[in-house]
């Protein structure tokens, strides 16, 4: 009798399929959340959480980048916050008009921090020139 035919002939036992069972299920979860990247619920609440996070600093950072861009006195704030250290540059970005979001009652810490990433990182070439109002008299003219 050959391996093919003792294959076909094999009875096996109810502990024996059991066991089997139970191993291939071991088997199933451990290559799931060690190998193939299986996480449970609360862990994928949290990292959805967190992508939703970084997703609204990033989207809210380039908002306060193009509100900045507009702002009339951008070259000379570009100027002040680029002589700033780290943290007086995220406390500058926060006290902003033009960092707020839409929406928004304040800026949060993380939007202020790539916001005044991305405005260091700007080239001041790029920025318009400060806007300033300069008042003309016009002559009057004597219409009589």
């Amino acid at each position: 009798m050959g391996l093919i035919d003792s294959i076909k002939n094999y009875q096996p036992t109810m502990p024996a399929m059991v066991w089997t069972a139970v191993g291939a299920s071991a088997l199933t979860v451990a290559a799931g959340f060690f190998g193939l990247g299986w996480v449970t619920g609360g862990t994928a609440q949290d990292m959805a959480a967190e992508a939703e996070a970084r997703g609204y600093a990033e989207l809210a950072a380039v908002i306060c980048e193009e509100n900045f861009r507009a702002h009339p006195a951008a070259l000379e704030q570009h100027q002040q916050i680029s002589e700033m250290s780290g943290f007086r540059q995220r406390q500058f970005v926060e006290g902003q008009p033009w960092a707020l979001v839409p929406g928004a009652d304040s800026v949060r810490r993380d939007v202020a921090q790539l916001c005044a990433a991305r405005i260091v990182a700007m080239n001041p070439e790029d920025l318009p020139a400060q806007v300033t109002e300069e008042v003309v008299e016009t002559p009057e003219i004597d219409a009589g």
